[in-house]
């Protein structure tokens, strides 16, 4: 039941425990988690393996394609042996994806740690990266997070810098999420607000345009381009114009993460 509720995310994160703490207790009373992420690992495949034999029962196989029985015919073998879900191109991706199979989903995991193991690891630490090498891995400390976060801009900066601390967690996660899901962002900026956008990488200039509003991929004429930095630097879109930082991009320009766009469509 806790799995069905995730089937339509576009990505996993998997957040374990990697410190000794006598006053938080653990379900199963001492601190493992390989042992967790294993477990978990054989949820998720359970969970796909009922979804697919369901599929594939008598009546449902009649509706569909020849090629998506081979699939699904395949993809069980795997599941059965324990395995999860290899993908091998976009139509197996979009197919299973479709059905909610959870072990197609892309995963990072969190190692959660104690203060004094943030910036070298522990033994827990090295045994999640030794068996997940080909994972993506990051450790956080949630407890700094929390004490982090409860500070403001001037406190945050200063405490971080204390611990020799560049990043905070939540952005370091934040930025692997964007790489995993290949998402870039785009910024428009007018007098009340600005606001941040998420499109795919290499998305052309009217698609990215249609995430603010869906006619505005018909209506484009044109997008008014400057860099983030240069947008900070000089403080308007006008201001880059008279600096000669303002570009001006037709319907096959590929949206650059930061940009900050200005579009031109037809009423």
């Amino acid at each position: 039941k806790f799995l069905s509720h995730i089937r339509e995310v576009d990505a996993i994160i998997h957040l374990v425990r990697c410190f000794e703490s006598d006053k938080i207790t653990h379900v199963n009373s001492n601190i493992n988690p390989v042992e967790d992420l294993e477990t978990i690992k054989t949820e998720i495949i359970l969970s796909d393996l009922d979804i697919v034999q369901k599929k594939l029962e008598k009546g449902k196989k009649k509706l569909l394609q020849e090629k998506e029985v081979k699939i699904l015919e395949e993809k069980l073998n795997q599941l059965n042996e324990g395995k999860e879900v290899e993908v091998k191109d976009e139509f197996e991706k979009k197919f299973l994806t479709s059905l909610g199979l959870l072990s197609v989903k892309p995963k990072i995991i969190v190692c959660n740690v104690d203060e004094e193991s943030l910036a070298k690891g522990n033994n827990f630490t090295e045994s999640v990266k030794k068996k997940y090498s080909n994972e993506k891995i990051i450790t956080i400390c949630a407890d700094i997070e929390d004490q982090i976060m409860g500070l403001d801009n001037n406190e945050r900066e200063t405490f971080m810098k204390e611990i020799g601390l560049e990043k905070t967690g939540l952005n370091k996660l934040i930025k692997e999420g964007y790489e995993l899901l290949n998402l870039d962002t785009f910024f428009t900026s007018g007098p009340e607000e600005s606001r941040a956008w998420t499109v795919e990488k290499n998305t052309l200039a009217p698609k990215a345009a249609s995430v603010i509003h869906t006619d505005f991929e018909k209506n484009f004429i044109r997008a008014e381009a400057v860099t983030c930095e240069d947008f900070i630097k000089f403080g308007s879109a006008e201001k880059c114009k008279e600096n000669g930082k303002l570009r001006i991009e037709g319907k096959d320009y590929i949206v650059k993460d930061g940009d900050v766009l200005y579009f031109r469509v037809n009423p």
